[in-house]
């Protein structure tokens, strides 16, 4: 493997990891979501979230607890592929699991399936942004010169809190994602 390579492939795992609003894991969510598995198993059972491939039902990422609504979390609940798993967001709705729902910018409902890998081009990730009750899905694509950023984004869901759902922010994605391409180009 090239240098070039390893740094493209490098800098999609991990650049997300050091994104502004992103923060550590909150330990304490964390384990309020371990200790409700059995409840986020019955939750994701139905058709929509059957899995084709292994299904090793890991909590990812969580905030809040049920005192600070919502409480969130990023379920790891499917192999999905060669080089991806499929997350999907849960929130807490009187102290049960259940899976969130997503909006576009037009309040029609998106699937809650976010990717999380990285092949030699591309990778997907999708991080908690805890300060604005966000979830955040990143892709970047690089192109067959190396470069690492050739298309990049950042899309954000934020809660709102009267239609329990998590509703696209167009400025808040755009902010993040001139944020996170140009960490990409940076690394390069």
């Amino acid at each position: 493997m090239t240098k070039r390579l390893i740094g493209f492939l490098l800098s999609g795992l991990f650049v997300a990891l050091s994104h502004s609003q992103v923060q550590k894991s909150d330990t304490t969510a964390v384990a309020l979501w371990l200790a409700r598995k059995p409840a986020i198993e019955r939750a994701l059972a139905g058709d929509e979230y059957f899995c084709h491939g292994e299904r090793p039902m890991t909590v990812v990422d969580a905030f809040g607890t049920r005192e600070d609504p919502p409480s969130v979390a990023l379920v790891d609940d499917c192999q999905d592929g060669a080089y991806t798993d499929r997350i999907v967001a849960m929130w807490l709705e009187r102290g049960i699991p259940v899976a969130a729902r997503i909006r576009d910018g037009n309040g029609k409902p998106v699937p809650n399936s976010f990717l999380h890998g990285a092949s030699v081009m591309h990778s997907r990730d999708v991080k908690l942004a805890p300060g604005s009750k966000a979830i955040f899905d990143l892709f970047n694509d690089g192109d067959q010169t190396g470069s690492s950023a050739a298309q990049c984004g950042v899309k954000a869901y934020v809660w709102n809190p009267p239609s329990r759902t998590f509703d696209l922010d167009k400025r808040l994605s755009n902010t993040e994602s001139r944020k996170y391409c140009k960490t990409l180009r940076q690394q390069k």
